[in-house]
């Protein structure tokens, strides 16, 4: 199966020294809304893709242009004062591979991130957390090597003792300590009931000081979560009332 994933390569385009950084869907779609809000907000180009027959069978459709569900952005060179890497790369979808495809897939992306001399890998997730109060989670970190722990110490991270990462961050965490390959993963406790911008936005906030150039503005996303969350608590009420309506209309029967 590892021979039917193939990374393509739209524009040639040196990502020595980069960070890549990983944003398969997780609990809140957490991922995907930290990935794909970063290509907007820092206008990346597309300049990739990874393909496979076992993917979803869907096209993206980005401004009138059909993408494939795994795609490679790239964004323009970093000012190096105060960041860890030249150049910022970003790995998006907006489906989860099937599970048997995931060891397959993490082999692929550590191959040709080491061939692309890529210098650190961060994977960007969500942990399902279903308090009421979800909106002041905490987030978390884990690194899998020595190197890479030291930067977390170095940024003020206090990385987890113990828990149990799943998915693709998973496995690139253990294959990343197996290889040697400096990989972060950075977690945020998610809502697992809709698409959670708030925990995306703490995220985002973790990773502006690996990146502090960027500093990108996490109050659109803090918009949208609040805009998420009030349609979704309006279909509730409004689903409890069609409830309420149905089950007062139906009819009484005696055995």
């Amino acid at each position: 199966m590892n021979d039917d994933i193939v990374i393509v390569e739209r524009k040639e385009v040196n990502i020595e020294g980069a960070v890549v950084i990983e944003g398969f869907p997780s609990v809140g779609m957490v991922s995907s809304i930290v990935s794909n809000y970063m290509i907007k907000m820092l206008d990346m180009e597309y300049i990739g893709s990874v393909r496979s027959k076992h993917f979803n069978p869907t096209s993206i459709i980005s401004k009138g242009v059909p993408m494939p569900p795994v795609r490679i952005y790239a964004g323009q060179p970093i000012e190096k004062k105060g960041c860890i890497c030249d150049r910022l790369v970003v790995l998006t979808s907006e489906f989860p591979p099937p599970i048997e495809l995931m060891q397959p897939l993490v082999d692929k992306i550590l191959k040709w991130s080491g061939n692309k001399g890529v210098k650190t890998i961060i994977s960007v997730e969500g942990i399902i957390n279903e308090s009421a109060n979800h909106e002041h989670g905490d987030t978390y970190a884990i690194a899998s090597t020595d190197n890479a722990r030291k930067l977390l110490e170095k940024k003020g991270i206090q990385p987890m003792q113990n828990g149990i990462i799943t998915g693709i961050s998973g496995v690139l965490l253990h294959e990343a300590e197996l290889q040697k390959k400096d990989v972060i993963c950075l977690l945020s406790d998610a809502n697992p009931k809709l698409p959670d911008a708030r925990s995306a936005a703490r995220l985002i906030e973790e990773l502006d000081k690996f990146l502090p150039r960027l500093k990108l503005d996490t109050q659109p996303l803090i918009e949208e979560a609040e805009r998420l969350e009030s349609q979704v608590r309006e279909a509730m009420a409004q689903a409890q009332t069609v409830n309420t309506r149905v089950q007062s209309m139906a009819p009484v029967m005696y055995g």
